[in-house]
C-alpha cells in the first residue's frame, strides 16, 4: 500500500518515478487487481498515472506467479547480468533514487 501512496505522492509533485513489484511484492498485482479488494481503487489510480513499470522476473518466478503478474497487466522486467532480478545499478546509474518498502 505504501509503495502506491507514495510513488502517487511523488509523481503528483512532478517527480519521475518508476514503481517496479520485486520479491513477495510480485505477489500484490494480481490481488490488487481483483474488485473486491481494499485497495484496489488506488490500484485503479496509480495504474493510470504510468509510473508502475514492471515486477522482477526471477522473483515472480521463484513465488510462482509470472502467469499473474501478466494477467494484472504488468510487465516483467530483469537483467540476464543479475540473474533475471531488476537492475538495481542500472536506475542508480540513470539517477533514480530507490525507495525499498
Amino acid at each position: 500500500m505504501h509503495g502506491l501512496l507514495y510513488g502517487q505522492e511523488l509523481h503528483e509533485a512532478g517527480m519521475e518515478v518508476e514503481l517496479y513489484f520485486d520479491g513477495a511484492g510480485t505477489q500484490w498485482p494480481n490481488e490488487f487487481s481483483k474488485p473486491d479488494h481494499l485497495l484496489n481503487p488506488l490500484y485503479k489510480q496509480v495504474t493510470k498515472t504510468g509510473i508502475i513499470k514492471g515486477g522482477c522476473g526471477a522473483c515472480a518466478g521463484a513465488f510462482e506467479v509470472v502467469e499473474e503478474v501478466q494477467q494484472a497487466g504488468v510487465k516483467l522486467v530483469g537483467s540476464e547480468a543479475n540473474s533475471g532480478h531488476l537492475p538495481f545499478a542500472q536506475f542508480m546509474k540513470d539517477g533514480f533514487v530507490p525507495i525499498i518498502l
